[in-house]
Formats: structure tokens, C-alpha cells, sequence
């Protein structure tokens, strides 16, 4: 914060669906080099990074960030969304440079997902108009095509920047081919690491504008569309319920059929109550939360001086940092 000065260092957030390929991403970028640092608060379904010094002195660092899924089965929407704008908003407050975003989609992917669509809809709300060149929309998954798949796999990707990806790319965004090997991840990375930073339009409304993230661009996006998937569900709890009533008034009783809608009816409640869990989970303001976080984080111990911001954010946001060396001698 203002008793450090971060400038040398960046941040890259890596976004994408389950399965994109985040995290392969970034484990090419710690097989790059030989040592894993500090790692602190391990936990695989919080964000995990990569600390990258570019000199021999570890003066100048790039962060590569990996992500949670939207599409996250086993969490609800608005828990992700918070937790990835927590980090955002942590990283802003304590003033490190947001070089830009790595948005990641699989090119095996044969159409379209609801889920991918979801995503690309919610990126642009969590980025911002503005923000967009600071975003490369990369496909990913071409090293396991079979040589004979691969001209299906160009025709794909072609539709995907002019149905999908046209609009982001007029605003300045850029596509990128993820080949899977370290050096084609670096080179991605480096891109990045050069322009100017960046504030996304979900870190000034945080912390800025002291908002809840419900109340942010990107978190009134995701209710709306929590809203009309609910009413959906809700429509589809009660036939269900219908049926399940007239199945166990009927004389002889079909077991199966009622064991089968009591399963149905079943994973339709929990998708509601996955819905609710996102809608109270977006309701905090967690810009205060986060300064006294940062504050108690750079006064406990000597963080700012071991590994700089990386450090102080593995300890605000439950971040797992590896380090790698890249210096002349590395």
C-alpha cells in the first residue's frame, strides 16, 4: 500500500471453465524452472499462482493467477464470482499492477456450452469495455487433436471469433493459440507482462466505491441470470412435486417412479439452494474487510520484504504461491 511500492511487480489472472486447461497452464510455467517457494494456504479449490522473477536481483516478478470455474458443481456461482473478485479487488488496494487477463477455451469443445456462454458474458462484465486489451481469449487442448481433426479444429476456431468473439476483439482483445508446452506458455505470459495495467471496472467498484459485490457490474449480471434460471427451477419443483404426489396416491403404487421423482426433486432443490447460497454470498462489501486484511498482513511479518506483494496476497486471500527464477543465471 503506500509504504511499498509495487510497481515492479504484475499480476495475470487466468480465466476459464472447469477443464479449459488452467491448470495445466500454469503447472508449464513452474516445469519451467527448477524451484517452488513459499506455498501457503493450500487448498485446490481456491486460487492457486505462480510467482515468475525476471532478473537474477528478484526485483521484477510477474504473478500468473489460477482460477475457479463458473461451472464449479460443487460451489455455488456467486461464492466463485466473490472469491475471484475478492482477489481482484486485494490485488487493486494494495496497488499491484493488473497486467491483464488469459481467458481459456478448450478447442475440443464441439459447440458452444451454456456454461461457456455464461462465462464470456460474465468476463466482459468483470473486465469492463475499457479493460478489453488487456484480455487474450485463448484456445486451448490442441496438443492432443489427432493430426486429421485438426482442420475441424481451425473451422472451430474461426467460429468462435465470428459468432462469440468478435465483439472483444473489435475492443481490442486478442486470440491466442495454447499449445501446450512451457514455452507457448510463457509466451502468452510475456505478452502480458509488457502493457500497461490495467483496473477492471469490478476492482474500482469494490474498493473505490466501497459496493457489495452483488451490487457490482458483474455481480448484477450474474443475479440476473440466477433469477431466470430460478424461475425455471422453481416451475420445474413444483410439477415435479405434482407428479410425486399423484404417484404415491395412485393405487398399486410404481416404486421407481416415486423413487425417481424424489431423486429429480431432490437435484432440483439443491440447484435453488446453490442459487440462494449466491445471492448471500454476493452480498458482502468486502473492501474494509480487505484493507484491515492487508494492513494485519504487512505489520505481522516481513512479507512485503521475502516475497513482495505475492506474498502479502497469499496471506490476504488464501493463495498458494510456487516461485520460479528466471534470471540470467536461472
Amino acid at each position: 500500500m503506500e509504504d511499498y511500492d509495487f510497481s515492479s511487480e504484475g499480476i495475470i489472472l487466468v480465466l476459464g471453465v472447469t477443464g479449459a486447461g488452467k491448470s495445466y497452464f500454469l503447472n508449464q510455467l513452474k516445469s519451467h524452472s527448477a524451484t517452488e517457494g513459499h506455498s501457503l494456504h493450500s487448498e485446490t479449490l481456491q486460487c492457486n499462482a505462480v510467482q515468475i522473477f525476471l532478473d537474477d536481483e528478484e526485483k521484477r516478478s510477474i504473478t500468473v493467477v489460477d482460477t475457479p470455474g463458473f461451472d464449479d458443481t460443487t460451489r455455488p456461482q456467486g461464492e466463485v464470482l466473490a472469491e475471484i473478485a475478492e482477489f481482484l479487488a486485494a490485488q487493486h488496494a494494495l496497488g499491484v499492477p493488473l497486467r491483464g487477463v488469459l481467458y481459456l477455451h478448450k478447442i475440443t469443445e464441439n459447440r458452444m456450452t451454456g456454461s461457456s456462454m455464461t462465462y464470456l458474458r460474465l468476463l466482459e462484465s468483470l473486465v469492463g469495455g475499457h479493460a478489453l486489451e488487456n484480455v487474450i481469449l485463448v484456445t486451448t487442448m490442441w496438443n492432443q487433436l489427432r493430426d486429421e481433426d485438426r482442420g475441424k479444429a481451425l473451422r472451430r476456431e474461426q467460429e468462435l471469433l465470428d459468432r462469440y468473439w468478435a465483439p472483444m476483439e473489435e475492443k481490442g482483445s486478442y486470440v491466442a493459440q495454447f499449445d501446450g508446452t512451457s514455452d507457448s506458455a510463457y509466451a502468452l505470459v510475456f505478452q502480458l507482462a509488457g502493457k500497461d495495467s490495467v483496473v477492471l471496472d469490478v476492482q474500482r467498484e469494490i474498493i473505490d466505491e466501497d459496493r457489495t459485490v452483488l451490487a457490482t457490474s458483474v455481480g448484477s449480471d450474474l443475479l440476473r441470470r440466477l433469477q431466470d434460471d430460478g424461475e425455471a427451477y422453481r416451475l420445474e419443483a413444483a410439477e415435479l412435486e405434482s407428479r410425486l404426489q399423484r404417484a404415491m396416491e395412485a393405487e398399486p403404487k410404481d416404486k421407481d417412479l416415486i423413487r425417481h421423482l424424489r431423486e429429480e426433486k431432490s437435484d432440483v432443490e439443491k440447484i435453488l439452494h446453490h442459487m440462494d447460497e449466491s445471492v448471500s454470498r454476493m452480498r458482502v462489501r468486502p473492501g474494509s474487510s480487505i484493507r484491515d486484511r492487508i494492513r494485519q498482513a504487512m505489520t505481522s511479518s516481513n512479507r512485503a520484504a521475502i516475497g513482495g506483494a505475492a506474498a502479502i496476497l497469499a496471506a490476504v486471500v488464501n493463495l498458494t504461491v510456487f516461485v520460479v527464477q528466471l534470471g540470467l543465471g536461472g
